[in-house]
């Protein structure tokens, strides 16, 4: 399972990044609340991939950490992540703000199916897309993202759909990395012409 090993590895590195990076944002941020959330979301799904290394480098001990982990990074970390970029970069009012991390979680607390908190996601992603200047980073990471699914349709072994998964996913992580750097210039940019 080393093409796994290797997936996960990339996917602590970028999200290793994007974390030290939104930690970094609470000077520039509104309020320091929102960027805190930011990358302590990225951290808990980096700790997620890291044990999931451990998982597939064959630490048996570690499979029931790393679905618990797996469950909590799909159905509260992700939506958080999305949500406090949405509130950081995104421009939404705090009512619509609310109802979409509303709509982001139910999946987490009932018995509604995942695609909803997906959909959720992928609009989040396109929300931040309409308004950041960081078009060509989200419109990768956007694609990245959307192209997660098709490593479980291809035909191709679980090691390799695994690594695939993982590396398409570090390349969501990696691209939304790059669209910070983005972000955080033009918003300091706007602040000083002010």
């Amino acid at each position: 399972m080393w093409l796994a090993v290797a997936g996960e590895v990339c996917l602590v590195i970028a999200l290793g990044l994007c974390a030290w990076r939104c930690g970094r944002l609470r000077p520039e941020a509104r309020t320091p609340f929102w960027p805190l959330l930011l990358a302590g979301a990225l951290a808990f799904i980096a700790i997620n991939a890291a044990t999931g290394a451990l998982r597939y480098a064959g630490v048996d001990a570690v499979v029931p950490l790393h679905l618990q982990l797996t469950t909590v990074s799909v159905g509260w970390m992700m939506p958080l992540y999305l949500v406090a970029a949405l509130r950081i970069w995104g421009k939404l009012p705090g009512k619509v703000l609310a109802c979409w991390l509303v709509l982001a979680l139910l999946p987490a607390v009932s018995a509604l199916p995942g695609l909803l908190r997906d959909a959720m996601l992928v609009l989040a992603l396109l929300r931040l897309l309409q308004q950041a200047p960081a078009r060509l980073n989200l419109t990768q990471a956007l694609a990245l993202l959307l192209a997660v699914p098709l490593s479980s349709l291809l035909p191709l072994g679980e090691d390799a759909a695994l690594g695939l998964f993982h590396l398409l996913l570090a390349g969501h992580f990696y691209a939304f990395y790059r669209a910070v750097a983005v972000l955080c210039a033009t918003r300091l940019a706007s602040k000083k012409a002010q």
